[in-house]
């Protein structure tokens, strides 16, 4: 297989510009939340004229999608890279846990945007807009998770159930735990919580002994 083409420097130039551009449009909107985030706010915030986001963004809301979904992509990536490997179901969920805790928590300003995504501000028009732009990404999160969870439950690792309720119960519950842990100025220990997490949910979807 041969390499893949050598990147131009004005492609590496652009890469970088956008990136700066989403990572200020982040911190922006973790400040002031999403409805008052303005673009001239973002274009200070990365230290370029206002003009220059236009080049590379339609207007602010193509510049949120845009900054979601590349978040979003990075961590699907660590999640699906949890539950690929062959280490039992226990030491699976504490890797997955442990996949979002750890992403989240490094990307503090992105996950002020998940929820300001997920319960959207703004006139009627935004909502719509960020919930259609937000929701498939959540539902396609429940679905990946249910299907690793049937996997587990035809190898009679986990009992039998609506693996889609148990999907969004799961994602829902660790959410909760995530909010608290970036939120609080002194959280448990990582190492606790992520024990705490799988121990408690595998200890009630756990399949019978034979």
């Amino acid at each position: 297989m041969s390499p893949p083409p050598q990147k131009s420097k004005e492609e590496v130039v652009q890469e970088f510009r956008i990136q700066s551009i989403q990572d200020a449009a982040m911190r922006v909107i973790a400040r002031k939340g999403m409805s008052a985030a303005t673009m001239q706010e973002i274009a200070d915030e990365a230290g370029v004229a206002k003009g220059t986001i236009y080049l590379y963004f339609r207007d602010r809301d193509e510049l949120v999608e845009k900054t979601f979904e590349s978040a979003i992509t990075q961590l699907k990536a660590r999640i699906d890279q949890a539950m690929a490997t062959d280490a039992p179901i226990q030491q699976k969920l504490r890797d997955i846990f442990a996949a979002k805790l750890t992403f989240f928590t490094e990307n503090r300003e992105f996950f002020r945007l998940y929820i300001a995504l997920r319960h959207p501000e703004g006139n009627a028009q935004q909502q719509r807009r960020h919930k259609r732009m937000c929701e498939p990404q959540y539902r396609a999160s429940i679905d990946r998770f249910a299907q690793f969870l049937e996997s587990a439950m035809e190898r009679g690792e986990i009992r039998k159930m609506d693996s889609q309720r148990l999907a969004l119960f799961i994602i829902e519950g660790t959410n909760a735990i995530v909010i608290d842990r970036v939120m609080a100025e002194a959280p448990p220990p990582e190492a606790a919580d992520l024990d705490f997490m799988a121990e408690l949910i595998l200890s009630g979807i756990r399949a019978a002994e034979p």
